[in-house]
């Protein structure tokens, strides 16, 4: 793990605000000013072990010299400079496990900082407060009833929740017949499409360390929705969590890289499954494939340097909503609120689909610029041109969600008879035209 507590100094006051906004907890009264001190205690205390240690070797060259004389004058002085050596050394070990100890609080309070808010972040607490950009498509009137995807599906035999609570408890599913080539349909549809644009397509492990999944996520808010794998390999007996998202072992991989920057930006779309428990979410979105502890998702992920961040932002967003054009599903754009954003963002739009059986746009998409927040944590660096190094910029972004993509297309394609249509950008890969 990589932290640097310079950064906190620079940024003291965008830092204490940053907080302010996001409406976060601290796990102490002002962290900020607790990582400044940290700062200069420890600069202070590794001064004080060099002179320590300087004051050593000085002494033990000029006994060098002296070695070998019986004199008992030399006699007694050797026995008051080795005293005098232990006690510089039970000194230095004091001071370094003081270090230590300063360290290890630091690292805790760096990895609890939130990124810097940006000023295009608009205030709010919650989502309720984020703004709303542009609607995009034209809402249909029906003259049927639209049925709930859930209800839907389970009469027509495409997804079978109670099997599944039987073998893996609630919030999982079977997906069954035709809806798993339409669920394919929609992970290779994305792929292609991003492929065309220079994303390189990756499948990632589905697993990550403690150590590493501390760089990339907010353990402090987050850990309670992630799945820890228990067991021991031959590596060791160190904690792994299931992935929660695509993105995080897609960035991992560069973890402690410095990249040339002829290579930036790197852009990538992975596809993969992802774990969530989901914690505190009890009772909403209970039945169904909305909300679940297993999805399937693709997801864009670029490296850049800190002047393209912003525009490759707008650009994943612009991505996705090509896509969700194509599928010809309504939708709005979101500018999310701080008090509702990822603590790693500094600025984060969504996309939400409309919904026909809820009457609502529902989140299919999170796009999010996180500056330099994971580069720091994961030491993820680039290398200019004239051989300075300095840390790269993350961005991810939604490529679609499959569950709730598929959720979209049933509500959206649904016909009077329970059939359901699959949209034209999808045919050529699911060969056939209806469910």
């Amino acid at each position: 793990m990589h932290y640097d507590l310079n950064y906190i100094k620079g940024n003291r006051e965008a830092l204490t605000n940053s907080i302010r906004r996001r409406f976060l907890n601290p796990p102490i009264k002002d962290p900020v000013e607790r990582l400044i001190e940290l700062n200069e205690s420890i600069k202070n205390l590794r001064k004080e072990v060099d002179t320590l240690r300087h004051e050593r070797n000085v002494i033990s060259l000029e006994f060098s010299k002296k070695k070998g004389s019986s004199d008992k004058t030399f006699l007694r002085v050797e026995n008051e400079e080795r005293k005098h050596v232990r006690d510089i050394m039970e000194k230095t070990n004091i001071k370094e496990r003081e270090i230590a100890l300063k360290e290890g609080e630091a690292e805790k309070l760096f990895l609890w900082l939130p990124n810097i808010t940006s000023e295009d972040a608009p205030d709010g607490k919650d989502d309720t407060e984020n703004v709303e950009l542009r609607k995009v498509g034209h809402l249909k009137k029906h003259d049927f009833e639209i049925q709930d995807h859930i209800l839907l599906c389970e009469k027509r035999g495409l997804v079978d929740i109670e099997s599944a609570a039987k073998v893996a408890g609630s919030r999982f599913y079977y997906l069954k017949g035709k809806l798993v080539q339409l669920a394919l349909a929609l992970e290779m549809y994305s792929i292609v499409n991003l492929a065309s644009k220079g994303y390189t397509p990756l499948m990632p492990p589905l697993m990550l360390k403690r150590e590493v999944y501390g760089g990339i996520a907010h353990l402090a808010t987050f850990e309670d929705a992630l799945y820890r794998v228990t067991g021991a390999e031959d590596t060791g007996k160190e904690d792994r969590f299931l992935i929660s998202t695509t993105e995080h072992p897609l960035i991992a991989m560069y973890a402690n890289t410095s990249i040339p920057e002829k290579e930036l930006p790197i852009k990538m779309v992975g596809v993969s499954l992802a774990f969530r428990r989901e914690a505190g979410a009890h009772g909403k979105d209970q039945k169904g494939i909305f909300r679940v502890h297993q999805f399937n998702q693709t997801e864009q992920i670029i490296f850049c340097k800190p002047e393209d961040a912003a525009g490759l932002h707008e650009e994943m967003l612009d991505n996705a909503e090509e896509m969700w054009k194509e599928l010809d599903i309504p939708y709005r754009v979101v500018n999310v609120c701080a008090g509702d954003m990822g603590v790693r963002d500094v600025k984060q739009y969504d996309i939400e689909a409309y919904l026909y059986a809820q009457k609502a746009y529902r989140e299919v998409g999170s796009f999010d610029n996180t500056t330099d927040w994971i580069a720091r944590r994961l030491n993820i660096k680039y290398v200019k041109d004239g051989g300075d190094r300095a840390y790269v910029n993350t961005l991810d972004g939604t490529g679609l969600p499959i569950q709730r993509t598929l959720i979209a297309i049933i509500e959206n394609y649904q016909q009077r008879d329970g059939t359901i249509k699959v949209p034209e950008a999808l045919v050529k890969y699911t060969g056939f035209k209806e469910i």
